[in-house]
């Protein structure tokens, strides 16, 4: 399993960066260029997630009407509800997907950082990052940067709702940037940086989707989404 895992994803990545720092001269940009490459391949399951996520969202309405007829029968309230989403053909595991396909990548690119980090060329400075093979020292800037673009994304992509319990989790799943954070604080800043990358393109794909999603009041996200189909 691991030759195969080191065939298919730590080696692949490993000659891209070299490739891409042949052509731009900094592990920095070709980390990020990485990612884009990266982002451009999932782009097909990233739009289609994202559609799930908003056909989701639009189906609230009905998924609380069902909740309130069945509320006393929580097996017809399951089946009706798997029944609209059979309807709609949205999938709820969809969201899922993607991070658990980009897991693999993760793992894969720091194996590669690991490789690429008794060269000189991967200890050169990039922006105030001294080594990208080390973790980032303090004020850690880039963790930072990473737990908000993080927080900014998760709450992007978070569908509206009314259901109490559903509520209850996308509470709880906020503090999932702040134990990101603590994790990451300990990686090499190559992989970081990466995962910021990784955000900032999220979040941008998920504006041109769904616009700001639950990161704005409902009010406010009515008007922002109203602005942005104006200037298509």
């Amino acid at each position: 399993m691991g030759e195969i895992f080191n065939w298919a994803i730590v080696q692949p990545s490993t000659s891209l960066l070299e490739f891409l720092f042949g052509i731009f001269g900094s592990y920095g940009i070709a980390i990020i260029v990485f990612t884009a490459i990266v982002r451009v391949v999932l782009l097909p399951l990233t739009l289609q997630q994202l559609r799930s996520a908003k056909a989701m969202q639009e189906l609230q309405p009905q998924i609380q009407a069902v909740q309130k007829k069945y509320a006393k029968d929580k097996e017809k309230q399951t089946q009706e509800t798997m029944k609209l989403y059979k309807e709609a053909k949205v999938n709820p595991a969809m969201g899922c997907l993607p991070l658990l396909i980009q897991l693999p990548i993760l793992f894969g690119l720091y194996q590669a950082l690991l490789n690429l980090s008794h060269t000189p060329a991967f200890k050169q400075p990039f922006l105030w990052l001294q080594d990208l093979s080390a973790p980032e020292s303090f004020p850690y800037i880039l963790i930072i940067v990473m737990t908000v673009s993080q927080f900014v994304y998760q709450r992007m992509a978070t569908p509206r709702t009314a259901d109490p319990q559903q509520q209850a989790t996308n509470q709880i799943m906020q503090f999932t940037p702040l134990l990101f954070a603590f994790l990451f604080i300990n990686f090499p800043s190559g992989l970081v940086l990466y995962w910021v990358a990784t955000n900032i393109f999220s979040i941008i794909q998920q504006y041109f989707i769904t616009g700001w999603g639950s990161l704005l009041p409902a009010k406010e996200e009515k008007k922002a989404d109203g602005k942005r189909r104006g200037q298509r």
